[in-house]
Formats: C-alpha cells, structure tokens, sequence
C-alpha cells in the first residue's frame, strides 16, 4: 500500500470522528469530554501501518512504492533497517490499542455520568 493512501484513511477516519462529535454536540447541545484516546487512535494506527509499510517496502527492496518494472527481481537479502520499522509498528500496534481501549473507557465514563 502506497504512504500516501495510508494517510488518506486516517483522515477519513477523522472526518468520521468530528462529524459524529458534532452530530452529538447539536443533537443534545453537549461536548464529549475526555475522549482523548480516540481522538489519538486513529494517528497512532496510523503510524503502525506506515512502519508495516515501510518494513515490507525494505524486505522486498522496493523504494519508489509497489510499481513493478519487467526486469525488476527482488534483491536475495533484504535492505538493512526492515527489524527496526516493524519492531517500531508493533509498538505502534500495542499504543493504538491501548489508546482505542482507553477511550472507549473514558466514552462509557463520560456517558455513565450524563445518565
């Protein structure tokens, strides 16, 4: 997957983020507070991907994206630096999910009180 379309889906997932928290906001006239884990979610899966990317990119020896010339053939050792990007993604994985757990605890809090 190309960097570029990585970053596209994050902010989709952002526009769907605000239209739902103003949505709630004219509906009922309230802000959500302390939501902040799902707010920074999608940046840090995000991230993940990205380093996923660019560990694959690195292994397969592709550095101008997943376009194939006829004559390209992979190199028989990966590019040095792939073991640091996906050790780097897999920490992004485990901080993504921390934070989408976190926030989804932090929403039920917030919505436990207005009840």
């Amino acid at each position: 997957m190309k960097s570029k379309r990585i970053w596209a889906m994050m902010g989709v997932v952002y526009m769907i983020i605000i239209f739902l928290l103003t949505t709630y906001w004219i509906t009922t006239t309230t802000l959500i507070s302390g939501i902040t884990g799902i707010l920074l979610f999608p940046a840090a899966g995000a991230l993940a991907a990205q380093f996923y990317n660019r560990s694959w990119l690195l292994r397969h020896g592709r550095f101008d994206g997943h376009e194939e010339d006829p004559d390209f053939e992979e190199p028989p050792q990966g590019q040095p630096g792939a073991g640091k990007q996906l050790a780097f993604g897999v920490i992004f994985t485990i901080l993504s999910l921390f934070l989408l757990v976190w926030g989804i605890l932090q929403a039920m809090q917030f919505f436990e009180a207005q009840s």
